[in-house]
């Protein structure tokens, strides 16, 4: 079996690594790849299939090494894009100009300047066009001197390079300072959490970032505007689509809700999404809803602050809360002591202790998990026993999804919560993980 090839540190040059973070990230039991590549190339047997997945050759037959080997392939593959982007961004700082060649911007701002032509040079040793090299080229130097964070986190195989590169797209609008200040603040978070939730959290602290430019990019992006056009393939249908503001859309969908609710009522047979778009062309055609329903909608400011975070929304600038809430009933409720809750001896969770897990951990606590709180069940971290008292209270809570909840109960899952709110997950093919409201760390099987 041929050896797995030695790799040297990554190019010196780059931001530091965290303390304690290894130079470079490998796998800590490789694969043995050499048994189906050659050259870069896959191997094929003599029937033609390629070794690396053929049923007795390539695959594993335990399923738990499955889920073992996945681990490793997807260690290998970060180390590739890893190594990739490194020595794109090493290239394009160290290579001189040729000939008559002028220096050119590589990125953003705060990025260096590259040789004008060097995107092709790049492009055809990785079969890229030359405008696609060109972006990626832009795309590693933007990361590695713009995010200094977030690159060493992806140097480290913390987060894999193309969510790092994406962040570093989204932050593009930014001055280098901006964007410095921005990875500051969550380069060092947003490893640990899902996506979902990491794009909900960069959207934030881009508008935080500049709040002025923020409320010009919602004027420009977000036109308001109504149309229908024609369906395809369709003679009796059209489609409907627009930008409105939301506070309308929210009534608009609560409305909708209320008819369609109605209609059902009065034994219309068809299932909801019919009957919501039946409701809205009776509002077409001038029908009234008996009253206007009630919209409830969480909106979050820090005193000082310039961005509200409204639940559902996203990031809103302070300048746009009064259109927000035009017409509308506002109740303030000043920050909740989350220490402070009296322990229950009933199975259900008071709405005052639900407030207070729902701001502590607002995403729910499964491994990578994106639910928002708001729409999770407080699952009980020891199971509700009847009798037992003060078995509902805060430290023996937490938001789960309903998929994850079934996991727990159905699927073999294990979840303990030995340090108020840090969870620790046991997965059937023995995966651990650590979750908490900072998000998700994978921890070594004992």
């Amino acid at each position: 079996m041929d050896e797995m090839p030695s790799f040297g540190p990554l190019p010196d040059g780059g931001p530091p690594l965290p303390p304690g973070s290894p130079e470079l990230y490998l796998p800590r039991r490789p694969p043995p790849m050499g048994e189906f590549t050659r050259g870069g190339c896959l191997l094929r047997g003599e029937d033609g299939q390629v070794l690396a997945v053929s049923p007795g050759q390539g695959l594993p037959e335990d399923p738990d090494e499955h889920i073992t080997e996945l681990i490793e392939v997807e260690s290998l593959a970060r180390f590739a894009e890893i190594r990739r982007i490194a020595l794109i961004a090493d290239l394009m700082e160290a290579a001189p100009t040729v000939e008559d060649e002028h220096m050119v911007p590589g990125g953003a701002a705060g990025t260096p300047r590259i040789p004008e032509f060097i995107h092709l040079e790049v492009g055809a040793a990785l079969q890229l066009a030359p405008e696609r090299a060109r972006t990626l080229i832009g795309d590693a130097l933007n990361l590695k001197w713009r995010h200094p964070r977030l690159w060493n986190r992806m140097v480290a195989g913390e987060m894999p390079v193309w969510r790092c590169l994406e962040v570093s797209r989204r932050c593009m609008m930014l001055d280098h300072a901006q964007a410095l200040w921005l990875d500051d603040r969550i380069g060092d978070t947003l490893p640990a959490v899902s996506w979902a939730r990491a794009q909900r959290m960069v959207e934030g602290e881009i508008a935080a970032a500049d709040p002025a430019a923020a409320a010009e990019r919602e004027r420009r992006q977000h036109r308001r505007r109504v149309g229908v056009a024609r369906r395809p393939g369709s003679g009796t249908a059209m489609d409907l689509f627009g930008v409105l503001d939301a506070a309308d859309a929210l009534q608009l969908d609560a409305t909708l809700g209320r008819m369609a609710a109605g209609l059902a009522d009065a034994g219309d047979p068809d299932d909801l999404d019919a009957r919501r778009a039946r409701a809205l062309g009776l509002l077409a055609r001038g029908a009234t809803p008996e009253q206007v329903p009630q919209v409830r909608l969480y909106v979050h400011v820090a005193e000082g602050g310039e961005i509200a975070r409204a639940e559902g929304l996203g990031p809103v600038p302070l300048a746009e809360l009064d259109r927000l809430t035009a017409g509308a009933t506002i109740r303030v409720t000043q920050v909740i002591d989350h220490a402070a809750s009296v322990p229950v001896d009933a199975y259900e969770v008071p709405d005052r202790m639900r407030e207070q897990l729902v701001l502590a951990h607002p995403v729910e606590v499964a491994p990578y998990g994106s639910v928002t709180a708001r729409h999770c069940d407080m699952d009980h971290t020891v199971p509700y026993v009847p009798g037992n008292p003060g078995q509902t209270r805060p430290d023996n809570l937490g938001p789960l999804g309903r998929t994850a909840h079934r996991a727990r109960t159905l699927g073999g899952y294990r979840l303990r919560q030995d340090t108020p709110g840090v969870w620790l997950w046991s997965t059937p093919r023995g995966q651990t993980y650590q979750v908490s409201n900072q998000g998700t760390i994978r921890l070594d099987p004992d």
